[in-house]
């Protein structure tokens, strides 16, 4: 079975909505150079990211996973979500994305899983459209971003989502969007999107631990996308910094193990990225913590060669065939109970 927990969709409903709220974030008239289209946000002043219109037809959807040998996809928004949102606009946002995913996830609920979106700028409603997700629409998991709307994931006003999540035993996906540092990286979006979304990406995780979210909610399991930012790739430097230091952080923190056991906790995508980076992924979260991801329906080709790269990217790694398929679906199939026989 090969899972792609990395799959996205702009569905047209939202879309318009984004438009008639002409909110905080907005959909760019086409670039007059590339042709493409921007998410602007208005309070960074800002690009944050590209919008695709690629993947909104199911049946299309489907033929390229029957194409690609892609048995599940795991469906999200893409950044921005409900979270950039306030009040009855973000109520709004948030069910009309959410609506739109089940409506895509029904053309086959067998293989179209979806997440939904939250408007966090409440509590209480983020708790209410949570349930409303779950019950009503049959959603998953939520589809987080690595802050909502500039606040860490830390946060305690997130803490009862973040119990309703665990009593529900779903999993919670953490996408980078518009990074803290946006406005360190410069104002155009290329920065941003190249290393400025890893970074906010490894600053959530390192939030997480660190604010002890990881250890109030161990019932939760945590994917990150994108090979969970920078972190493996600075493995070495973090165990030298850690090493020795486990008691003053345990006395600062009131963390109850070094932190880089925690770390090791998250699970990873593998989205588009290839076998040279999987390897530095493979190596500080082992096996049994990646996940398969792509970025559908981003990219060449209506989004499949994404697909194609990040299935030679896992295959390049040269595995035993029982620990690639724990890459490419039962890792995934275990986080969302699904049947693997």
């Amino acid at each position: 079975m090969i899972v792609d927990f990395q799959a996205h969709v702009f569905p047209p409903t939202y879309v318009d909505e984004l438009d008639r709220i002409d909110g905080s974030v907005i959909i760019e008239p086409p670039d007059p150079y590339s042709g493409m289209r921007y998410l602007y946000d208005r309070q960074l002043g800002t690009r944050i990211n590209t919008a695709t219109f690629q993947g909104q037809d199911p049946e299309r959807r489907l033929q390229h996973m029957d194409e690609l040998g892609v048995d599940v996809q795991v469906v999200s928004i893409p950044p921005p979500g409900a979270d950039r949102f306030e009040g009855a606009d973000a109520i709004t946002v948030a069910r009309t994305a959410n609506d739109a995913i089940a409506d895509l996830c029904a053309a086959d609920p067998d293989r179209l899983i979806g997440l939904y979106t939250l408007p966090t700028a409440s509590t209480r409603a983020a708790s209410d459209e949570l349930q409303r997700a779950t019950d009503e629409l049959g959603l998953r998991g939520f589809g987080c971003y690595s802050n909502l709307n500039g606040r860490p994931l830390d946060d305690e006003a997130f803490f009862p989502i973040y119990e309703a999540v665990a009593r529900l035993g779903q999993p919670i996906y953490v996408h980078p969007t518009a990074p803290l540092a946006t406005e360190a990286t410069g104002l155009d979006i290329m920065p941003v999107l190249i290393y400025g979304w890893a970074f906010d990406a490894t600053v959530a995780m390192t939030r997480l631990v660190y604010g002890r979210v990881l250890e109030r909610f161990p019932e939760i399991n945590w994917v990150i996308a994108d090979v969970g930012g920078v972190l493996s790739f600075f493995a070495q430097r973090a165990t030298n910094i850690y090493t020795g230091r486990t008691e003053e952080i345990r006395q600062r923190y009131g963390l109850n193990e070094n932190p880089l056991d925690y770390f090791r906790r998250f699970y990873v995508d593998t989205a588009d990225h290839p076998t040279s980076t999987l390897r530095c992924a493979l190596d500080f979260f082992g096996t049994e913590r990646l996940v398969f991801g792509t970025n559908y329906p981003y990219g060449p080709d209506e989004g499949c060669r994404f697909v194609r790269n990040s299935l030679e990217a896992v295959r390049g790694l040269g595995l035993p065939d029982a620990e690639c398929d724990m890459i490419l679906g039962s890792n995934a199939a275990r986080l969302l109970g699904l049947e693997t026989g």
